[in-house]
């Protein structure tokens, strides 16, 4: 991506106060390289916050998102152009898009949920186009203690986690997580040629899953003020906030470059994996 695309993207990404989304964000984005024109899916789309990012970059991009989850597409439509398709599909049955047809995908935070990981892999794999790019993200299973020090300590002496609820964490509705090298061979049993594997995040805050879910219900509750809802929003494009948060922003940011500094290959809060479909 060249700089005027770097710099918008850096705008919308300064509302962001989950480090970790911030960060895989910014590496999907600028992995995926969009250029002008192109055909590009989010797989798994969830309140569309990628497609948010592309959106916005002013790059005529065509965009379109599917998600199993109807509730997901609900708030996606609120926070995106309407002029973005956003459909229902089932990547353990056939996506609604033909052979071939997208220049590149993302599937962020989508294939821990699945029964069948390769199944839904290889429905990627169909709709993309040969030598097409799927930007792909899990969560790392040699996560850091300070994003989950509960599950963090039972996961090494016990070898059991919380499966659900607040307390559950990085587990929360997870059927697996995964090492760098499982995902990698998930991704090449699906078809793909794989071209990068990293870990992403291994700083942040303490029990910083807990801190991101918590300001997520709070936000989904809607008993917040307005300003306050504006003010922990993603989709927020104001700079101005009331001096407490734009303090927090800062400390939180100010931490985050400590992933800039040393960021081990293997440990992370999620796993970063750029692959293409062959010619």
């Amino acid at each position: 991506m060249n700089k005027i695309y770097l710099k918008k993207l850096d705008r919308l990404l300064n509302n962001t106060g989950d480090m970790a989304l911030k960060r895989r964000a910014k590496r999907i984005v600028t992995t995926l390289n969009p250029q002008k024109g192109e055909k590009i899916i989010d797989i798994g789309c969830g309140d569309g916050y990628y497609l948010y990012l592309l959106s916005n970059l002013d790059m005529k991009l065509r965009l379109t998102g599917t998600d199993y989850d109807i509730k997901g597409l609900t708030n996606a439509k609120k926070n995106l152009d309407p002029k973005i398709p956003l459909k229902q599909g089932d990547l353990m049955k056939r996506l609604p898009f033909a052979d071939n047809t997208f220049d590149k995908a993302v599937m962020s935070e989508v294939a821990e949920h699945l029964p069948n990981d390769v199944k839904g892999l290889k429905e990627v794999y169909r709709i993309l186009k040969p030598g097409g790019t799927l930007c792909l993200t899990v969560p790392d299973a040699r996560y850091p203690i300070l994003w989950d020090p509960i599950n963090w300590m039972l996961d090494r002496t016990t070898k059991k986690h919380i499966q659900s609820g607040f307390w559950a964490g990085i587990w929360n509705q997870h059927i697996r997580l995964y090492k760098r090298e499982t995902i990698v061979k998930v991704v090449e049993k699906a078809g793909f040629e794989v071209q990068d594997s990293t870990a992403v995040t291994a700083w942040s805050l303490p029990f910083n899953h807990h801190i991101v879910n918590l300001v997520a219900r709070s936000l989904a509750s809607g008993r917040l003020s307005t300003s306050t809802s504006a003010s922990l929003s993603k989709y927020e494009k104001r700079k101005k906030k009331p001096l407490f948060f734009s303090l927090a922003f800062r400390f939180v940011n100010a931490l985050d470059k400590l992933n800039d500094i040393y960021q081990p290959k293997e440990i992370g809060v999620s796993i970063f994996v750029a692959a293409i479909k062959p010619q």
